[in-house]
């Protein structure tokens, strides 16, 4: 028998909606819409797209006609109202927050946030003040991201909240230019090689760690980077790495919290 401390209360959790079709998955997840292409590309364990990533259920919705492509393009500000729209419809659905499989959808973080009544990471760039409030003064942040000229050509890391003059303590990579990594998740092109994925990963992190030596901490921007994460931290030393998996799942534990138990 479920001890319900709501029920005996009499009370439910606003995010209980009337004729709820499902309950128990917290975690609100936007998604781009697949790029074309022949090829089997599937979302591997620590994706942002994989269920099993996360600790708790997830429910997944695709934004319409937003892709990698179109996030960048002339269409951007046109497809905030369907980011919004997919936004409310997992608040209707019972989603406690909103995140998504894109750190790029950033550039609708402030018209969702207005949108609805959850919290609301759209992107681990969200990441970056925390974490330049706790890197040593001596030290630089590392970025690997997809395209790494889209960061400054549209302000992003101002939109995720950095304070302008940490700039210069950033530094950032991209994939675009990769054997593997950008033709799969920027071009659709071909089936997933993990390994080669991975590699591209890696060689991107120890070449951008060598240039700056100074980095002491990488963050990755991409929802499709989380699984090769501790490959990346191997590569580069053990300097701490975070991705999409520490945004969301440091969210989980406030919302999931469990009684301590030690000895005294």
């Amino acid at each position: 028998m479920v001890n319900s401390h709501f029920e005996q209360r009499g009370q439910w959790p606003r995010w209980v909606k009337q004729r709820q079709s499902i309950h128990g998955a917290p975690v609100g997840m936007l998604m781009l819409d697949r790029m074309p292409g022949v090829g089997v590309r599937p979302f591997i364990p620590g994706d942002t797209g994989n269920a099993t990533t996360w600790s708790v259920p997830v429910r997944y919705k695709t934004v319409p006609n937003l892709n990698c492509t179109r996030i960048f393009g002339s269409e951007a500000d046109e497809l905030t109202s369907a980011v919004v729209d997919a936004a409310r419809e997992l608040v209707a659905e019972g989603a406690q927050l909103i995140t998504s499989g894109c750190g790029y959808l950033v550039r609708y973080q402030t018209a969702v946030r207005d949108a609805v009544n959850v919290p609301v990471f759209l992107s681990s760039l969200l990441l970056t003040p925390f974490l330049e409030m706790m890197i040593p003064k001596d030290q630089a942040l590392g970025i690997i991201c997809a395209i790494a000229t889209t960061i400054d050509e549209f302000d992003l890391l101002s939109a995720a909240g950095l304070r302008a003059n940490f700039g210069r303590r950033v530094a950032v990579a991209g994939m675009e230019d990769t054997p593997a990594f950008g033709p799969t998740f920027l071009s659709g092109q071909g089936d997933l090689d993990v390994s080669a994925c991975q590699q591209d990963m890696v060689d991107a992190a120890v070449a951008l760690v060598k240039s700056r030596p100074d980095i002491g901490m990488l963050l990755l921007e991409c929802g499709d980077m989380p699984p090769y994460a501790a490959a990346i931290q191997k590569a580069v030393g053990g300097i701490p790495v975070f991705d999409f998996t520490s945004l969301v799942e440091f969210f989980v534990g406030g919302l999931i919290r469990r009684p301590f138990t030690g000895l005294i």
